[in-house]
């Protein structure tokens, strides 16, 4: 951020959902929007019509935050594309001292959700737009989004978290989760006051600078800053080129809850899967009281702090969570969602690839534990992973739907289908080149790195409106001469045939075998009929007893919503 200029600029909060104005009026990405759109301007000259809305996209946020003030300064560095003289951004807040390229803007006009600034007109390329807030102290939906202070312990915990088409909620800025911008920031803050801001970090005794060095971000997890009058700061490792710092309490035990040798061979797992780490050397893990129980930020990672005595939802759950929030640097960072609706990638990506390690190298049942969390939870979805309702749900409506369903849906249920290694290249190869990625383009990646036609599986799991309606399978079997035929239904209350591979466990007096039946990837039929030896009477057959597939056990009633935990 320059310091040249007097007005002040100001830093502001990452997260992982939603928080903002409607999406028609998040328009401020690459221009010809309409200004009643809120969208980005564009510049004037080159023979452009001095009266038209300028379309423009914004490159850069230069953001300083007075901590003690809540005031916040914002410029807006942008790549005007289309000539005009009225650049229109989202903003729910009224700014103040409006200026473009230096110079106050000739008539500003602001309404609920967008700030119309206009000046004389534009040439093509950079320019900036400079403003002021005050950010007010208010949080969205129940959770951490918006601005607050909280007693931590003895000091106090101060969060500004942006989340999913919010960070218009604090001034100027381009609602969209689908762009990705650079950004820098200066927050003053009073001594003993510790502040953390995305990116690579400057501490000083009252002002704190960051700034993503080249890399960009989307504004839902890097427009956001966190600071704690209690933190004291702690290295934990090093590995696969990565230093891992704690900011803690003097009584916080996620560091010591953690095991250093198993979260330096996830670093070098996760890094040889997806890259190297995206935001520099330095990765900082804070304790909070949050109501997430971890959030991503680029280069910070906030974790509730009650996580070491938490019991559930995974065995080891600040392990888990610490390894869900790295992996977003890549997924959900680095790149982003195309929409609102596709949410679902991000966090299924985050829990699946924790779960692969889990599976892989960490104790005996941590896995299998992770399986059933989801499965369970899934029970209770009111929308599809990536739902088609029109109008399109706001992601606060859905994004509980995700963690459950998300992973197993789009990876669990396909590895015996397409195979754990072909899933893996798929997400690495989707993840690779920063940009705003749907649910749709996953698909096309995963069926890229199987060979297979993945449409009908999609369209019948991951796609659609209103409830999903989850398949139940029933099973009847048949006995003689040491053979045991299990015949397979499938029923939904929509009529669909779900493709997929559901185990049927048989059980004996002194044993059990548990069998694959396949549906395939394109079902023709309602019933699979599989023949297999079994010497003894069959007492029992157990529906998918590893919790491998989403499926509503027979005759099942919801009492009680599952308990579904955001990361």
């Amino acid at each position: 951020m320059s310091l040249r200029r007097n007005l002040l600029l100001v830093p502001l909060f990452f997260a992982a959902l939603a928080c903002g104005g409607d999406e028609t009026n998040a328009t401020g990405g690459a221009g010809g929007q309409s200004p009643a759109t809120g969208g980005a301007g564009g510049a004037g000259g080159s023979g452009g019509d001095p009266s038209a809305p300028l379309g423009a996209r914004v490159t850069e946020y230069d953001l300083h935050f007075d901590l003690q003030k809540s005031a916040l300064s914002t410029r807006l560095q942008l790549d005007v594309q289309t000539p005009g003289a009225c650049y229109t951004v989202p903003s729910v807040l009224t700014p103040t001292n409006v200026a473009l390229d230096g110079a106050p803007a000739v008539s500003q006009t602001s309404t609920p959700t967008a700030l119309t600034a206009c000046g004389p007109g534009w040439q093509l390329g950079p320019h900036t737009l400079d403003a002021d807030t005050v950010v007010p102290s208010s949080t969205f939906f129940g959770l951490d989004v918006g601005y607050r202070q909280k007693a931590h312990g003895a000091g106090t915990f101060t969060y500004l978290l942006s989340w999913v088409g919010g960070c218009d909620r604090f001034g100027p800025c381009d609602d969209k989760p689908s762009e990705l911008a650079h950004f820098t920031y200066e927050i003053t803050h009073p001594q003993g006051t510790t502040v953390l801001c995305p990116g690579h970090l400057v501490a000083g005794d009252t002002l704190t600078k960051c700034d993503l060095m080249g890399t960009a971000a989307p504004t839902y997890s890097a427009f956001a800053l966190m600071a704690d009058t209690e933190w004291s700061r702690k290295p934990f490792l090093s590995a696969a080129g990565v230093d891992v710092v704690f900011y803690e309490a003097p009584t916080g035990t996620l560091a010591s809850s953690l095991d250093t040798a198993s979260f330096s061979a996830f670093l070098t797992w996760v890094t040889g899967l997806l890259g190297p780490y995206p935001y520099g050397t330095e990765l900082r893990f804070a304790g909070a009281p949050t109501v997430w129980l971890g959030f991503e930020h680029p280069a910070n990672i906030v974790l509730d702090d009650g996580l070491p005595g938490l019991t559930g939802p995974y065995l080891d759950s600040t392990m888990h969570v610490a390894m869900h929030e790295t992996i977003h640097q890549w997924s959900g960072d680095r790149s982003t969602i195309a929409t609102e609706q596709d949410f679902a990638w991000k966090e299924a990506i985050a829990e699946y690839l924790a779960y692969v390690f889990e599976d892989e190298q960490r104790p005996a049942g941590e896995a299998d534990a992770t399986r059933a969390y989801w499965d369970g939870a899934a029970l209770g979805a009111k929308y599809h992973v990536r739902p088609t309702d029109m109008p399109p749900p706001k992601v606060e409506k859905f994004y509980g739907d995700v963690y459950g369903p998300g992973p197993m849906l789009l990876f669990v249920q396909l590895e015996p289908l397409v195979g754990r290694a072909a899933v893996l290249s798929a997400i690495a190869a989707f993840l690779h080149d920063p940009a705003g990625r749907s649910v749709a383009e996953l698909r096309t990646a995963l069926e890229t790195a199987s060979g297979k036609d993945l449409s009908a599986y999609f369209d019948a799991w991951v796609f659609g409106t209103g409830a999903p309606a989850w398949p139940t399978f029933a099973v009847t079997h048949n006995e003689a001469g040491g053979m045991v035929t299990l015949t397979v239904t499938q029923s939904s209350a929509k009529g669909t045939l779900y493709p997929g591979v559901v185990e049927i466990e048989i059980d004996g007096p002194t044993q059990s075998l548990v069998v694959p039946v396949s549906f395939g990837l394109s079902p023709t039929g309602s019933s699979v009929m599989v023949t297999v030896p079994f010497a003894e009477t069959v007492q029992g057959v157990k529906v998918d007893p590893a919790h491998r597939v989403v499926d509503l056990p027979s005759g099942f009633v919801p009492l009680v919503p599952p308990r579904v935990w955001i990361l």
